[in-house]
C-alpha cells in the first residue's frame, strides 16, 4: 500500500497550528491577566496612594508657608521635610533646637518651586504608567485625578547687569539669571543655646568623686541626700553651674545626652583656675588654714602676711591703689558666670587680707550678693 506523503505532511502542519493557536491563546491570556492584576494594584493603590501623598505634602507644604513664610517651606519641601508626618516631626526637633536665619532667607532665590517640582514628579509618574493605562483603555494618568499644573510653572528670575567697556567708554545692560541660593537647610537655621538641664541625680553621682563631696553627698536608689558644711553646698552649686556652661561640647550627635563624666571633669578644671588658681595668682602665699583654726561655717583660707599687704607682687604692680584693686575686683566677677560662682570665688578669698582698712573678703561677700 502507498503512503500518501502529501497528506502525512497536511496532517502534521494542521496538528502544529492547532498547538500553535492553543499556546498563543494561552499566552495571550496569561498577559491579559497578569495585565488585569498590574491594572488593579495600578489603579486601585499605586495610583491612589501617590495622589493622596501629594495631598499631604502640600498641606504640610501650605502650613509652613502660613507659620514661616514661602521661601523657608520652599526650602523645606526641597528637602523632603513635607513628605509626611515622620518628616514634619524631624523639621520640628531641628527648629526646637535652632531659629530660622529670615535675613538669610529673605533674598533666597532658589531654582524650582513647588509647582515645578510637582511637574517634575507628575512627569516622571507619566512616563512610567501612561504605556499601562493605555493598554487598560485609561487615556492618561491625569484622567485618575493626577493633574498638572503647568501654568504655574515658577519663570527663572531675572536680573538687569550694566557693564562699561573701559577702552571705549561704552556702557552695556542684559538681562541675566539671578543667581540661585543655598538648597542646605542648615543654611537657614541658627542654632540657639542648648537648654538641657543636668540631671541632678546623675550629676551627683559623677561630682561626688570631686573635691571631698564624698563626705557629705550619700545615695540610697534613687534618693540623695546632702550633708554640706561651712562653704560646701556654695562650692557643689558652682561646680554644676560650671558643668551647665561646658556641657554642649560633650553632647551626642543627636543632641539628646550630655557625657555627664567628662563635663564634670573639665568643670572643676575650670572652677580651679578662676577662683583657686586665680587666688594664688592674686596673693602672696594663698594657703587653707589649720583646722583647729577654722570655725563652723569660717573663713577657711590665708594669705601670707608677713611682707606686704597680703597681694602678690605682681598684682600690687598692676592695680597699686585700693581704688584699682575694687575696680579690678568688681569687673572679675561681673565675668563669672552665675551667682554661686561669684559668691565661692568671695567664700575662698583670705580673711586676712584689708583694703581700704576693710576686709577684703567681706567686700567681696557684698559685691557677690
Amino acid at each position: 500500500m502507498a503512503i500518501d506523503f502529501g497528506r502525512a505532511a497536511q496532517g502534521i502542519a494542521t496538528g502544529y497550528l492547532q498547538a500553535k493557536i492553543r499556546n498563543t491563546e494561552a499566552n495571550d491570556a496569561l498577559k491579559a491577566n497578569t495585565l488585569m492584576r498590574v491594572g488593579e494594584t495600578l489603579i486601585g493603590e499605586t495610583i491612589p496612594n501617590a495622589i493622596e501623598a501629594e495631598k499631604v505634602r502640600r498641606t504640610n507644604y501650605d502650613n509652613l508657608v502660613g507659620e514661616f513664610g514661602v521661601p523657608f517651606a520652599e526650602v523645606a519641601d526641597i528637602n523632603r521635610f513635607t513628605v509626611d508626618d515622620a518628616s514634619m516631626k524631624a523639621l520640628r526637633e531641628k527648629l526646637e533646637k535652632s531659629e530660622i536665619n529670615k535675613e538669610a532667607l529673605k533674598d533666597a532665590n532658589f531654582a524650582t518651586d513647588y509647582n515645578t517640582r510637582y511637574n517634575t514628579r507628575v512627569k516622571s509618574a507619566e512616563e512610567k504608567y501612561d504605556p499601562i493605562l493605555k493598554q487598560l483603555g485609561v487615556d492618561n494618568i491625569g484622567a485618575l485625578g493626577y493633574n498638572t499644573v503647568e501654568a504655574l510653572v515658577k519663570p527663572t528670575a531675572m536680573e538687569t547687569v550694566t557693564t562699561k567697556d573701559q577702552m571705549t567708554d561704552t556702557v552695556t545692560t542684559q538681562e541675566v539669571p539671578v543667581p540661585t541660593s543655598s538648597t542646605q537647610l542648615k543654611d537657614y537655621l541658627i542654632s540657639t543655646p542648648y537648654t538641657f538641664k543636668l540631671p541632678e541625680t546623675e550629676f551627683a553621682r559623677v561630682a561626688v568623686g570631686y573635691r571631698g563631696f564624698d563626705d557629705a553627698i550619700t545615695f540610697e536608689g534613687d534618693n540623695i541626700s546632702f550633708k554640706f558644711k561651712g562653704t560646701k553646698d556654695t562650692e557643689y552649686n558652682a561646680l554644676r553651674a560650671v558643668t551647665n556652661d561646658v556641657k554642649q561640647k560633650y553632647l551626642d550627635e543627636k543632641g539628646e545626652n550630655v557625657n555627664i563624666g567628662m563635663a564634670v571633669e573639665e568643670a572643676n578644671q575650670v572652677l580651679y583656675r578662676q577662683t583657686e588658681g586665680q587666688h594664688n595668682v592674686i596673693f602672696n602665699g594663698y594657703s587653707k588654714k589649720d583646722p583647729r583654726e577654722i570655725k563652723p561655717g569660717g573663713p577657711e583660707f590665708q594669705a601670707n602676711m608677713i611682707e606686704g599687704n597680703g597681694f602678690s607682687n605682681d598684682f600690687n604692680k598692676n592695680f597699686p591703689t585700693d581704688n584699682d584693686k575694687r575696680e579690678y575686683f568688681k569687673r572679675y566677677l561681673l565675668q563669672l558666670g552665675t551667682g554661686s560662682e561669684q559668691r565661692y570665688f568671695a567664700q575662698t578669698a583670705p580673711d586676712n587680707v584689708m583694703i581700704g582698712g576693710k576686709s577684703l573678703r567681706d567686700y567681696l561677700l557684698f559685691l557677690s550678693q
